[in-house]
């Protein structure tokens, strides 16, 4: 059977590429306007999962000697379709405000065209530490605006809100210190 040659690492990917446009979205707009806590965090856990496979497909992958083309292919598509499909659904229910979509879908759009171009001219942009770093901070500011039964409410949930905000702008930091790292990876790169 064909897919038992596929390696469980393309599997946790292929997972991510074809689950989190199909759920998430569904779950976000579907649950989440009634703000009970439980549900919330039934769907913030259904985000961590697919932000897990995430993590686990590439370092199985490398730990076990299984990176494929397909991998490296696939992998920076079904985290595109995790981050966009959450964010647009986020918007579309009012939990999130949509300048920080346009942000961070604004950065990863900027990455994707370097990353184009450096491959029409045969280069390599390396995957930059920072851009881990901001991977996990996106995937925990998400969790938070997901889960947070007090959006909006500072007087009843300022821990929350303040800890939604803080976690928003670190991303947001993040992503625009990792785009810079591209920026500069993309100019000092070999021709």
């Amino acid at each position: 059977m064909w897919y038992k040659k596929i390696s469980f690492p393309l599997q946790l990917t292929l997972f991510r590429f074809v689950g989190a446009p199909c759920t998430l979205p569904f779950l976000i707009v579907y649950g989440l306007p009634y703000n009970v806590f439980l549900v919330n965090c039934l769907v913030g856990l259904v985000l961590l999962l697919f932000g897990l496979t995430d993590f686990f497909d590439g370092y199985l992958a490398r730990k076990y000697n299984q990176t494929t083309s397909y991998g490296q292919v696939l992998d920076p598509i079904a985290d595109k379709f995790l981050l966009y499909s959450t964010l647009v659904a986020l918007v579309a229910v009012g939990k999130l405000y949509f300048l920080w979509a346009i942000v961070w879908i604004g950065r990863e759009f900027l990455v994707m065209g370097l990353r184009m171009i450096a491959v029409e001219r045969d280069r390599t942009i390396p995957v930059s530490y920072s851009g881990k770093i901001k991977t996990i901070l996106q995937i925990a500011a998400l969790l938070c605006v997901i889960i947070n039964p007090y959006q909006y409410d500072w007087n009843t949930g300022f821990w929350w809100n303040a800890l939604e905000a803080s976690l928003l702008v670190n991303a947001s930091i993040y992503s625009i210190v990792s785009l810079y790292q591209y920026v500069v990876l993309f100019f000092e790169s070999k021709s």
